[in-house]
């Protein structure tokens, strides 16, 4: 029988051939209850572990004027992490036995809470991980498994503090309690409905086509943050939308899971305060 340091150095193995560098693994009881997701559903009876895995798209510079966020210049991370996470999958199989579900943004699983549980991080005062080599340039993604694997240990440290993130926030959405995400400038772009007066001009004021980066950008727990973006989200970069908001992107960019109208609004709004 395989002991536990076994184990983890297969697991290891499997994770790290796939080019994933950092994960973690936490009990899948101690992250209950579920998000109310369709994709619970793919949840495997009997499942014991959460293996954690942390996906960075921080690149080296980024022209003064973007207009959409960081996240979305990469090629679009649904895909290639739900591949990444995929194959490994595969290979724990293999290896392990057992059955396994991916799953990458559209999780049941509150991803933030599971990769602070796997040691993955902490959290800051905007609701993101925060990890001690990337910073919280990253793309969370899942594979929850029958294996039961020993846990990791949540990080015994907490963000600054220092608030930064709260005074600096564009809609006042951070608070010392948590996140108001119905002001937050990120949000409010990817909305669908009618906006606001203010949440029009909140776009317009900042320029943003698509999300938002300033809580990201002014916490300094992201100013030593490590720059080593998967090799993946490199094949396809754009520092900009297509103003004619072609087919390619709107299926190869993150920003196009809203689809057209909600960016041709955003455009809108940014021509109208000659922002474009």
């Amino acid at each position: 029988m395989q002991n536990v340091l076994q184990i983890r150095e297969k697991i290891a193995q499997a994770i790290s051939s796939v080019g994933i560098e950092e994960w973690g693994v936490c009990r899948y009881n101690d992250v209950l209850p579920l998000l109310e997701c369709r994709a619970a559903k793919r949840i495997p009876n009997g499942a014991k572990s959460v293996i954690v895995c942390l996906f960075p798209y921080r690149m080296d510079s980024y022209p003064e004027e973007l207009n959409i966020s960081k996240y979305a210049v990469v090629k679009d991370y649904h895909t290639v992490t739900a591949e990444l996470l995929s194959k490994a999958a595969d290979m724990l199989k293999d290896r392990f036995g057992g059955e396994y579900a991916v799953f990458a943004d559209n999780s049941p699983i509150r991803e933030v809470f599971a990769a602070y549980s796997a040691g993955l991080g902490v959290i800051g005062k905007n609701g993101l991980l925060i990890n001690p080599v990337y910073g919280s340039y990253v793309f969370i993604g899942e594979i929850v498994t029958t294996l039961d694997i020993q846990p990791d240990t949540p990080l015994q440290k907490s963000c600054f503090n220092c608030g930064a993130c709260i005074k600096r926030c564009p809609g006042g959405a951070i608070g010392e309690n948590g996140v108001d995400v119905s002001l937050c400038l990120s949000d409010i772009t990817q909305k669908k409905c009618e906006l606001t007066e203010r949440e029009e001009e909140l776009i317009r004021e900042n320029g943003m086509i698509w999300g938002c980066d300033v809580c990201s950008d002014v916490c300094p727990m992201n100013k030593n943050a490590k720059i080593k973006p998967l090799a993946e989200f490199l094949q396809d970069i754009s520092f900009e939308v297509d103003l004619n908001l072609s087919t390619k992107q709107l299926k190869e960019k993150a920003f196009g899971f809203r689809g057209k109208k909600v960016l041709e609004r955003n455009i809108e709004l940014l021509k109208s305060a000659d922002k474009i």
